[in-house]
Order: structure tokens, then C-alpha cells, then sequence
């Protein structure tokens, strides 16, 4: 056994502190999921724009899984490699988002649409790779609630992307392409952010001598044969893959089923990806004091029932608690799994780890979006994801029941 990770050192600095570092970790990371759930609503558009049909739909979403599975796999021992320069890496990522929104806000064909959408999976992926890895380092004793505040940044993003995009689609003079030089526009403003508030980021292992990036891409290996973090990334599958069905097709159900406007439909799609806000960090600090397993169980259990009743309580008032009950689950528990694996890991392969979880998942979830393409049409309703996602989840529930998971303030593993 070897001893628990100590806490990063405190720099004097107001850039090296801890909390101003997530802080500002936690802005960047809302900007980047505003981005990120704003696109759905988008697609719709592009989908009417173009005249695509479902099959074509779900290719957009199918390439922009598969070139974040592929950052994510590559760029975690990168990462790792690279730990002096996060910072760097944390800017370019805010870079890539304004090329790539002006890109395919100027894309002539479907095509160039597909080709601009890959690229555009890449920053967002690679974001999480060096901001989990620093987290984990500075709040060692904390990393379940550190982890849960950066995703509360996130959930403020998940509630204004949709809101936002639909907001924007209802503005007359405004088409998608628009939209995404707007966006193309607050990137560049973020990217001026992130250099002045974390370009030092990762500089406090400049010194510290590491391992060849062969030995980055060994210690993946290495993590790979430990079943419980195998386990762990089983379970993520399942419930990323559930969570993708309802993140690219709920606005589909919200506009084409329910024939709502496209602020309307933001406004509720807004309950499904943001109420984190209000759960995120509780269920962090609880994941911390009660143990992982205590918070996931329950969770994914009440996620899996809130999806299976979706459908029946149709266009009622009913539809805002049982969406809002949604979200509350959505992305917390998925980052308390991210904290679950990190209990895991020790220091200098945190964005490996982290790189594995969203990577693996990315690479099988790649036919995801025509599997959930193929139930809507089989079914003839957007309506049927809901259950798919629901049994994903009632599945990923069981596997956590099985896995033996440590205490988070237990000593981690050789």
C-alpha cells in the first residue's frame, strides 16, 4: 500500500491557490458545456436546414463521439507527459472552439458540416484531461466534492447552453450559422481568460522528473488490468451511453413530438442537463463522507425510473419535475464515477486514468447514436430512447452494486 497523495503545495500567488484554480477550472469547464449542450438544439437546425433524415442526424453525433473518444484515449498519457505545460493545453482548447464553431458556421455542404463537427469534439475532450488531473492533485482529501464543484461549473453551462441556443434560434434575423460565430466569438474571449488565470498551471512539476511518454502509454496498460477501475469504466459505458441517447435526441422529442418552440424546448431540455447545479455538489460531498457507492446506487436507481416515465406523463406539468428528477442525476453521478476512479490512481497518471474513462466509453459509444436512431425508428418515436436509456441505467446500478469499492479517504493501491 502506498500512502495517500498529499495536497499540491499552496503558492503565495492568488493564481496558485487552490481555490482560484478551480474557480477558474470550473468557469472554463461551464463555457465548454454551454458550448456542448447548446449543439442538440443546433443539430435540429441543421437537420431542417439541410433536410437530413435521422440516419444522417445520428452521423454528426456518431463523429463527434468518435474524435472525443480518440482525444481522449491519446491525449491522457500525453497529458500526463505534459504536465509543465496544462496551462498551454487549457488555452489551445478554448482556441479549437472558436475555429471549429467559425468552421462550421461557414461549412457549404453536409460534408464539411461532419468533417468541422469532428475537430470540434477534440477541445472539449482534452479539457477534462489536464483540469481533472490537477484537481485530484491539490484536493486529495476532498476529491469527490473538487471533481463535483468542477462539474457545478459545468451544470451552469448544461442549464444556459439550451436556453441560450434556443434563445438565439427564436431572433429573427439569426440562422445557426450565426450562432456559431457568436460562439466562436465568446471562445476567443474565454481563451483570453484561461491564458491570464491558469497559463501557470502545471508549471510545479517542471522539476519533478517523469516518466517517457512509452511509460504513460504502459501505466494506461497497467490501469487496465485492475478490475475494480475496469469495472468502474463498465459502468460509465453503460450510463454514457444512456445519457447520449437522451442528450441528442431529447430536443428532437421536445420540438418534433411535442411541438414545442425552440426556446421552449431549450428551457426544458435546460432541466435535463443542468439541475447538477443543485445536485452536484451535495452528492459529491456526500460521495465523500458516506463512501461512492452509497451516492451512486440510489442514484442511478431513481435515474432509471425517472426515464421510464417520461413518455407517459406526456406534454403535462408533470414533464418539469420528472426532467428536472432527470438531471439531477445526469452528470453527477457520472463525475462522482470520475472520482471513484481517481481513489484509484496515483500521482502523474491522473489524466490517463480520466483519459481511459471517457475514451473507452467514446470509442464503443460510437454506434450509440445509430442504435438509439435504429429504436426511434423501429418504434416510430423519439419517445422510445427514454426506456433505452432507462435499462442502460438500471444495468449500470447492478454492475456498482458488485463492485468493491474503497473508502475515499483510504490509502490507494500500489
Amino acid at each position: 500500500m502506498q500512502a495517500a497523495t498529499p495536497a499540491a503545495p499552496e503558492n503565495p500567488d492568488i493564481k496558485g491557490n487552490r481555490v482560484f484554480i478551480l474557480s477558474s477550472l470550473s468557469i472554463g469547464h461551464g463555457l465548454s458545456h454551454m458550448f456542448d449542450q447548446g449543439f442538440p438544439l443546433l443539430v435540429t437546425e441543421i437537420a431542417a436546414a439541410m433536410g437530413l433524415g435521422n440516419f444522417q442526424t445520428a452521423i454528426l453525433f456518431a463523429v463527434r463521439q468518435a474524435g472525443s473518444s480518440a482525444t481522449s484515449l491519446g491525449g491522457g498519457p500525453l497529458t500526463d507527459y505534459l504536465r509543465a505545460y496544462w496551462g498551454l493545453i487549457l488555452t489551445a482548447c478554448m482556441l479549437g472552439h472558436a475555429v471549429t464553431f467559425a468552421a462550421i458556421g461557414i461549412s457549404p455542404t453536409f460534408a464539411v458540416v461532419v468533417l468541422a463537427v469532428l475537430f470540434l469534439s477534440i477541445p472539449g475532450s482534452l479539457w477534462h484531461l489536464p483540469s481533472a488531473a490537477a484537481i485530484s492533485q491539490r484536493f486529495p482529501e476532498r476529491r469527490g466534492f473538487a471533481i463535483s464543484m468542477h462539474g457545478f461549473g459545468s451544470n451552469i453551462g448544461n442549464v444556459t447552453g439550451p436556453v441560450v441556443a434556443g434563445a438565439l434560434l427564436g431572433v429573427g434575423f439569426l440562422i445557426w450559422r450565426h450562432i456559431f460565430f457568436i460562439y466562436a466569438g465568446l471562445a476567443v474571449f474565454m481563451a483570453l481568460f484561461v491564458w491570464w488565470s491558469l497559463r501557470s498551471l502545471g508549471r510545479e512539476n517542471a522539476g519533478i522528473a517523469g516518466n517517457s511518454l512509452a511509460h504513460q502509454f504502459a501505466n494506461a496498460l497497467t490501469l487496465l488490468r485492475n478490475p475494480v477501475v475496469m469495472a468502474l469504466i463498465l459502468a460509465a459505458l453503460l450510463r454514457g451511453i444512456g445519457l447520449n441517447a437522451l442528450f441528442n435526441w431529447t430536443p428532437f422529442y421536445l420540438r418534433e413530438t411535442l411541438e414545442m418552440s425552440t426556446l421552449q424546448a431549450g428551457s426544458y431540455y435546460a432541466l435535463l442537463t443542468g439541475m447538477g447545479i443543485v445536485s452536484a455538489p451535495v452528492l459529491g460531498w456526500l460521495s465523500d463522507r458516506w463512501g461512492r457507492k452509497a451516492v451512486l446506487v440510489p442514484g442511478f436507481f431513481a435515474a432509471a425510473a425517472l426515464a421510464m416515465v417520461v413518455v407517459s406523463v406526456g406534454d403535462t406539468l408533470l414533464l418539469i419535475p420528472v426532467l428536472a428528477g432527470l438531471g439531477l442525476f445526469s452528470f453527477a453521478l457520472h463525475q462522482i464515477i470520475q472520482a471513484s476512479v481517481l481513489d484509484y490512481v496515483g500521482r502523474g497518471a491522473e489524466a490517463t486514468a480520466i483519459g481511459l474513462l471517457f475514451g473507452i466509453n467514446g470509442v464503443i459509444g460510437i454506434g450509440s447514436p445509430f442504435l438509439a436512431s435504429a429504436i426511434i425508428e423501429q418504434f416510430d418515436s423519439y419517445g422510445a430512447v427514454f426506456y433505452y436509456a432507462g435499462i442502460l441505467t438500471l444495468l449500470t446500478a447492478i454492475i456498482v452494486i458488485a463492485i468493491p469499492l474503497r473508502k475515499p479517504d483510504a490509502p490507494a493501491p500500489a
